[in-house]
């Protein structure tokens, strides 16, 4: 049965009780409510499109410090040269990395390098005062201050910040060598334009309509309005809500304000409540009974099983068969819906331990495989090997064949490593550039030496030519730490000390000549 015929039949009823007992009781007991759901909705999209301002800056702030970071870079900023500039510091580079603006800066705050994207080479200069703080009405700027370079310890200052009318977002980190401490060399920033291609990716990240503009003189007796990333809590229902983004050393401002999707509440006046409700009364008793058993009773039952899966995190399903065929079709394609979501939550998750490039476990995944193994030997006396792999003179194959050659380099050296673990119950990840990592649930010196012996050779037959040190091919060194079942305290040592065991190995390995492997069991 079709609802346009149920409805049909149940017309004479259905019309005076639902459009008055069901509007009277929405009224006067639910009304309060809806609205506090409004305001809820209304401060979710203001959550969600902080969540997603800060989410599109991570990338830019993890390549400011991937940058900050790098041996190279310390020694060009204290000896600047244009073959470094050649070789590293690609304008397409940057540009493909959405980047607008770097800046490299020394130890006494002068400008050793710069990068400017052609789209705000006229607020080049206003960009540049404002890093150094010459236009800050408080003697403060992004670049590190002689605190933060005695401590010796990476550093970073970033932000969302308003320059020349315009909104940019702005990460500083201090450079010093790739082990995170040390002499600070200067500082690197990086600056992107808020422009209409940011806009519209933070829109599609949050699903929230939002503007951006200057900053209008208010009235004396205006409200003032909150910063834009303070807790900020909304009380009331209104079309949009606006948020001032302020510099913290200057006069300059920007508002954002939130286009709401929902920004009213429904409103009834109290006379035709009381008429509607005096005329539903004679009608609604029986209409009622039928109306409740065939329709909103299905739809209470569809509605308690989607705020099951909302409280709970639960997917689950909702009841079908309904009696009335459009019930039965929103409840199947919900259900549907639910398989699908479910296949894309698991694929997320599966790349969030994924590494981009190699497509092998990436470090996260490595360190949540390390956890159990560490756990069954803590627990079950099961011993288990690390060995760290390292690419040899992989910066000087980069340096001959380019960055695309290196990366098809890595992902080759990848499949080799992942082909030659398929016997063995054993991980492989990506620890990080050109090293990778492998756990095997083996705690026998001999029968890893045999596999550390082998994936070493298995690389080395890969044939990728790379003439250096007398060796016609790309070769990896090998360091192995074996980790016996049985061993007194075990539970006061953490993956980290087995680790930083592995990698002195690797730097013997690597120091004692290169393509070669160097095992210790684990003290």
């Amino acid at each position: 049965m079709t609802l346009k015929r149920f409805s049909l039949l149940l017309l004479s009823s259905l019309l005076m009780s639902i459009a008055c007992l069901v509007m009277a009781i929405y009224y006067f007991f639910y009304l309060p409510g809806i609205n506090a759901e409004v305001v809820d909705q209304q401060q979710q999209e203001y959550v969600l499109l902080k969540a997603a301002f800060s989410a599109s800056a991570k990338s830019l702030t993890t390549l400011s410090y991937d940058y900050a970071v790098w041996d190279s870079l310390v020694e060009f900023v204290v000896q600047p040269s244009d073959e470094f500039i050649e070789n590293n510091l690609f304008a397409n580079a940057f540009e493909v990395a959405n980047v607008d603006a770097v800046f490299i800066h020394n130890v006494d705050k002068q400008l050793v390098w710069q990068y400017l994207d052609e789209s705000i080479h006229d607020r080049s200069s206003a960009l540049t005062e404002f890093i150094e703080g010459k236009t800050a009405t408080k003697a403060t700027s992004l670049l590190p201050a002689a605190a933060d370079i005695s401590a010796q310890k990476a550093s970073t200052r970033h932000g969302y910040y308003v320059i020349a009318e315009q909104l940019f977002y702005i990460t500083n980190t201090t450079i010093l060598p790739s082990k995170g401490h040390g002499v600070i060399a200067g500082s690197i920033t990086m600056a992107k334009l808020v422009d209409k291609e940011m806009i519209d990716e933070i829109t599609g990240y949050s699903m929230v309509h939002f503007s951006i503009d200057k900053m209008i003189n208010t009235p004396a007796d205006a409200q003032p309005m909150n910063d834009f990333f303070s807790p900020d809590q909304l009380k009331v229902v209104n079309s949009s809500h606006s948020w001032v983004l302020r510099n913290d050393f200057d006069d300059q401002t920007m508002v954002i304000t939130v286009l709401h999707r929902k920004a009213s509440s429904p409103k009834l006046d109290a006379v035709s409540i009381i008429l509607l409700l005096l005329i539903a009364s004679l009608i609604v008793s029986l209409s009622m009974m039928m109306l409740s058993r065939l329709l909103i009773l299905p739809l209470i039952h569809f509605n308690n099983s989607i705020n099951d899966s909302s409280n709970e995190n639960l997917m689950a399903k909702v009841p079908s068969q309904h009696f009335i065929d459009e019930i039965d079709n929103v409840s199947n394609s919900f259900n549907q819906l639910l398989m699908r979501f479910a296949e894309q939550q698991n694929y997320l998750e599966t790349l969030t331990v994924q590494d981009a490039l190699t497509e092998i476990t990436n470090r996260r995944g490595l360190e949540a495989f390390a956890d159990n193994v560490m756990a069954n030997w803590h627990q079950q006396a099961t011993g288990f090997s690390v060995m760290m792999i390292d690419i040899d003179h992989f910066k000087l194959y980069n340096d001959r064949h380019d960055h695309l050659a290196g990366d098809k380099a890595l992902v080759d050296v990848a499949c080799c490593l992942m082909e030659t673990m398929v016997p063995y119950n054993a991980l492989v990840a990506r620890y990080g550039g050109e090293e990778f990592c492998v756990i095997v649930q083996d705690g026998k010196v001999e029968s890893i030496s045999n596999v550390a012996e082998q994936l070493r050779s298995a690389v080395e037959s890969l044939h990728i030519k790379h003439d250096v040190d007398g060796t016609l091919w790309l070769t990896v060194s090998i360091g192995g730490v074996v980790v016996p079942k049985l061993f007194e305290h075990a539970e006061q040592y953490l993956f980290h000390d087995v680790l930083k065991q592995a990698d002195k190995q690797l730097y013997i390995a690597k120091k004692t000549g290169r393509n070669k492997v160097v095992l210790s069991v684990f003290q």
